[in-house]
């Protein structure tokens, strides 16, 4: 049976300013969008290529402004900077990706219509619409809400998903669960998404062109061993970016003082180097 999400669209990480976070991802060679500004919260984007059924990818850097403003469950998935805090899935009907939630016994705050606008440098205006579907925080192992876009065209222009760094798509998101099988059960059920379980290595949760990996902390420690685990409940960790050119990536970071690791044919970034995020770079 088909379902209204039909992917994952964005990692969200929590910083505490989002124009200060944009910098520090800009020096990895990532572009960056405009600040966008929303209800008590402002944030800037890394925006991929190659959509899945039109569903832009990205990784947003959200700060928290006015708690006040902010949307309740936003203002709590916020309110510790520096570390990513949530998935967002691509919905494809919003309203009706909440029914069915409900339906699910996943209470949802009703769907948020809005918007913002970019100012591009040369003084074009660009227009976002969307709407949010925001599950009450707790039942999910990884707190998530839905997104549908109605501009999607506009997170895909060409001078926001060209990356000095090479950079090509968002290929997957990285947690850590004590149980990734049990984990993994809560987004089989209500993204209708497929779950491959090996007996070695993560729980992988396939919905859409992005994967959702779910180490085990003995799993995680293997395939990043110079990667310590700072926190004990179960959260994501960072995120992984497929790249064409695997010297150009190195090169920036280099000149740039950051201060890569070579695991497995890519290249690592600790979290204590980019806003609490680790960033894996893959050879496409």
């Amino acid at each position: 049976m088909g379902s209204d999400i039909v992917g994952i669209d964005h990692l969200m990480l929590s910083v505490r300013n989002s124009a200060d976070a944009a910098a520090v991802f800009a020096r990895m060679g990532f572009s960056t969008t405009p600040r966008g500004q929303l209800p008590g919260m402002s944030n800037r984007l890394i925006c991929f290529a190659n959509p899945h059924k039109n569903v832009p990818n990205f990784v947003e850097m959200m700060s928290l402004d006015d708690p006040s403003l902010a949307p309740p469950s936003m203002a709590q998935a916020l309110k510790t900077p520096d570390q990513p805090v949530l998935l967002v899935a691509a919905s494809d009907n919003a309203q009706s990706t909440h029914a069915r939630l409900v339906q699910n016994g996943l209470d949802s705050a009703p769907v948020i219509d809005g918007g913002r606008d970019w100012t591009l440098p040369g003084g074009e205006v660009i227009d976002l619409a969307f709407s949010i579907v925001l599950p009450t925080p707790g039942p999910a192992p990884f707190y998530w809400i839905a997104c549908e876009h109605k501009t999607p065209q506009h997170y895909l222009r060409d001078g926001f998903t060209t990356h000095e760094n090479t950079s090509t798509e968002l290929s997957k998101i990285i947690a850590v669960a004590q149980d990734p099988a049990d984990a993994a059960k809560h987004y089989q059920k209500h993204w209708s998404a497929s779950v491959s379980a090996p007996e070695t290595g993560p729980v992988t949760v396939s919905c859409g062109r992005v994967e959702f990996q779910i180490h085990s902390p003995k799993t995680f420690s293997e395939a990043f061993p110079t990667i310590e685990l700072t926190r004990k409940e179960d959260h994501i960790v960072g995120f992984a970016a497929r790249v064409a050119n695997m010297e150009k990536v190195k090169e920036i970071l280099d000149k740039n003082g950051f201060s890569p690791q070579k695991i497995a044919g890519a290249l690592l970034l600790s979290p204590a180097q980019c806003c609490g995020c680790l960033v894996l770079f893959e050879p496409n």
